[in-house]
């Protein structure tokens, strides 16, 4: 019975896997941890020269955007500019059209008056320096963009939305005036 134990026992000896060295744990931990951290650091040095492209990307849309609104600062007589929705029924849109050209001509003649500034200031929407964002309000171009750029220009980007909120520091804006020479 012995032999038998015996054997038993080199039987279980050899079925048995025997541990690892605490040498080799540690070695394959240290590899482990070397290998995500290279992974780790390839993969923020990508994201930083994405968000680099993406900046200077960003730098060249603004510079048209500036270029954009100094030429359509440049043209004197821009009013209000109706975008054309798309034709559904041709009566509403007469309608609409008559409408509008009735705002517009009521704002021309509005503009029109020798106004004179107020003692407790100036509209914000006639102000020299918000007008250009009204502007660009009334083109299409969305409100949150345009107070991005407000932000970004120094300038309060609330004023957006109260355009007839009076500003004690304004300055008027007053359409250039031109002589009627026959």
């Amino acid at each position: 019975m012995d032999d038998d134990l015996a054997v038993l026992g080199q039987q279980i000896d050899k079925s048995q896997v025997p541990p690892i060295h605490q040498k080799r744990i540690l070695a394959f931990v240290n590899h482990f941890i070397v290998s995500t951290v290279t992974f780790l650091n390839k993969f923020v040095i990508k994201c930083e020269s994405k968000f680099i492209e993406f900046e200077n990307k960003l730098q060249q849309v603004e510079a048209s955007l500036q270029i954009v609104e100094s030429k359509l600062a440049s043209v004197p007589d821009i009013q209000d500019v109706v975008v054309p929705s798309e034709k559904k029924d041709s009566a509403p849109e007469e309608e609409k059209t008559e409408e509008v050209a009735e705002a517009e001509n009521a704002e021309v003649a509005e503009a029109q008056k020798p106004e004179e500034p107020k003692e407790n200031g100036v509209k914000a929407c006639e102000d020299v320096r918000y007008r250009k964002y009204f502007k660009m309000v009334q083109f299409g171009v969305p409100p949150p963009a345009v107070k991005q750029k407000m932000g970004a220009e120094g300038l309060n980007p609330d004023i957006l939305d109260e355009p007839n909120r009076i500003l004690p520091d304004g300055i008027l804006y007053r359409e250039p005036v031109e002589s009627d020479e026959d």
